[in-house]
């Protein structure tokens, strides 16, 4: 079971290199386009052989203290209600599991809340935040055997990120640009981990729960050794 769990670990880990790292590069070359609704994505199975570039380790503790990044104070601090509140974003407030009626009530306002998800896929759709880098999505997973809208299907987890650094952009206490190192301090060494590519980015997985064989899954996404993506996963509301 735990090869299983850690199978999925790694493929979800590829699929947040691969897709944000894609995002990143979308929004960079068009800094207007920070509302706009995608396509629902291929399931986290369909990633599985992308997963073994996401498998070597790494050093974690490398750059300059995240306080130096332009001028912003940058704290880890340790997330104490595992599953709920996971996100901050100036005042906003995101908690999963929950409902996209729950995640309104919170004060998200959605883009591509509509888009339709085919039977047994996943999906995701943006909750609006300020500023042209910084991004925040909700995942989905369609559970049932006919196609759904987004806002339909079960919120399986949340993702943020940021090209620059934001102290008010946290995910379970972490801001985007904090430091591998900083990270590391707070929440001790990652459940898996990988080496800088040849483009600078790394990644750190956290596995939360009861015991060794959770499916609750944090990851971070480094470039250059500064976050500048992360996500949550609650595999357990996954119907395979």
């Amino acid at each position: 079971m735990r090869k299983n769990i850690m199978r999925i670990v790694m493929a979800a880990a590829a699929l947040l290199l691969l897709s944000c790292g894609e995002r990143m590069s979308r929004t960079a070359a068009d800094p207007a386009d920070s509302g706009a609704g995608e396509e629902a994505e291929s399931t986290v199975s369909e990633t599985a052989e992308a997963s073994a570039a996401a498998s070597a380790p790494v050093e974690v503790g490398s750059g300059e203290p995240a306080s130096a990044v332009s001028g912003q104070e940058l704290v880890v601090t340790r997330h104490k209600q595992e599953g709920k509140h996971m996100v901050s974003a100036a005042g906003l407030t995101i908690s999963v599991p929950t409902t996209f009626d729950g995640l309104a009530a919170e004060g998200a306002e959605f883009s591509g809340d509509g888009d339709i998800v085919k039977a047994g896929a996943t999906g995701s759709c943006r909750v609006k935040y300020r500023g042209s880098f910084n991004s925040i999505r909700i995942n989905v997973k369609n559970n049932q055997d006919y196609s759904m809208a987004v806002r339909e299907c079960t919120v399986k987890g949340i993702e943020i990120g940021s090209q620059q650094p934001d102290p008010e952009l946290t995910l379970y206490g972490i801001p985007m640009g904090a430091t591998r190192q900083q990270i590391a301090d707070v929440y001790g060494e990652p459940f898996s981990k990988t080496f800088d590519d040849a483009d600078g980015m790394s990644n750190m997985v956290y596995q939360f729960g009861t015991d060794i064989y959770s499916n609750q899954v944090v990851m971070i996404l480094f470039r250059n050794g500064r976050a500048v993506a992360a996500s949550y996963d609650d595999f357990s509301l996954v119907v395979n």
